[in-house]
């Protein structure tokens, strides 16, 4: 299911939104509407198996975090048909910015924004705790909770939305290796390569979820995207936190949405669309 936030005066830019894991398009909604108000049509949508996508029972639902990649080429596909003379950007939140590079249609795009993307990898965590907790997350809560349920019950452990067993298992095993994706799927590595937009990276300072090792484990596999790296403190933009979900809140609107809307600006300079 996807949404279509429609501007009443375009400057022929489209942003497309990829979701967190396990975090329904409706929570991107204030900031997509308010995208709206600067000239941009923007799009969310939800992955299979997620909010209006996950069908009657999630337990038989067999997707997996490719399944997701084919649902960004599918927006991708249907935003460069409907919007044939728009420029466009894809902003990853999380999990959204890795799609980015496993997306064979994302060479398509003119510009790339990611938002507290990372790799899983769980030694890039911080402290003995953290580390300890995301061991057994990965090694035991995920395993089990997946054979027991026949799907990941997050929303019962109070953690973000249900997931398709194997999307569950498949970023578990992606979290246990610091060869991140590419163990399991080696040629994905020339997807990533083959991007070289101009890109912007956000990471921020209390982002326990996406720590700065880990964002910048994620950015050594786009070694040939024009990255510009905001690393923010929540002083920086006068607020008290940030966090892995604050860049989406309301409040954002005065600092970072609008640098945010600068920098696009910046790179994509009017009439010069990316060839298809």
């Amino acid at each position: 299911m996807a949404t279509w936030f429609i501007t009443e005066s375009p400057h022929e830019k489209v942003v497309l939104i990829n979701s967190a894991t396990g975090v329904k398009q409706h929570y991107y909604a204030d900031f997509a509407s308010w995208l709206t108000t600067q000239g941009f049509n923007v799009y969310t949508f939800d992955y299979r198996g997620i909010g209006g996508s996950r069908g009657e029972n999630i337990s038989d639902n067999l997707f997996d975090m490719n399944d997701w990649s084919t649902d960004v080429d599918a927006m991708i596909s249907h935003i460069t048909r409907i919007h044939p003379l728009s420029q466009v950007v894809i902003l990853g939140h999380s999990v959204g910015g890795q799609l980015i590079g496993m997306s064979r249609l994302t060479r398509q795009a003119d510009a790339l924004v990611m938002i507290g993307s990372q790799t899983p990898y769980w030694k890039n965590y911080a402290g003995a705790w953290m580390k300890t907790k995301l061991w057994f997350f990965w090694n035991v809560t995920v395993p089990l909770g997946t054979r027991l349920f026949g799907y990941f019950p997050a929303s019962k452990l109070g953690l973000f939305e249900d997931l398709p067993a194997e999307v569950a298992r498949q970023w578990a095993r992606w979290a246990k290796s610091e060869n991140y994706i590419f163990d399991e799927l080696p040629e994905e590595r020339v997807n990533f390569v083959a991007l070289n937009q101009p890109t912007l990276m956000l990471s921020f300072a209390d982002d326990h979820l996406a720590p700065h090792a880990a964002v910048l484990d994620l950015k050594r596999f786009y070694r040939n995207l024009k990255i510009d790296h905001w690393h923010v403190h929540p002083d920086d933009v006068m607020q008290r936190s940030v966090g892995h979900f604050g860049f989406f809140k309301k409040r954002m609107e005065t600092v970072l949405w609008r640098e945010t809307v600068s920098w696009i600006h910046k790179v994509l300079l009017p009439g010069n669309k990316r060839a298809a």
